[in-house]
């Protein structure tokens, strides 16, 4: 049976979502830590805020392999996710 396009997640989707929920939270953890009384200007924290969340997310991304049933295929839309 070939693959059928899906509009569902796939796994690293789903990974890099929580990686970016997760980073989020180191990113305000390491701002307190190295920032208790909060002098950092609110750009330097949104910077590092921001490149923290970007490097969990996509490192939560890589390191997740595709599903066992995910697959990817061609389309007349173009290139699409797809579920085995």
């Amino acid at each position: 049976m070939p693959p059928l396009p899906s509009a569902a997640p796939t796994n690293k989707a789903v990974a890099a979502t929580g990686g970016s929920a997760v980073g989020a939270a180191i990113a305000i953890l390491l701002l307190y830590a190295i920032d208790p009384a909060g002098a950092l200007p609110s750009a330097v924290s949104a910077a590092i805020t921001t490149l923290v969340t970007a490097m969990a997310t996509l490192g939560a991304a890589y390191f997740t392999p595709p599903g066992s049933g995910e697959a990817v295929v061609r389309t007349a839309e173009g290139v699409k996710s797809a579920r085995l």
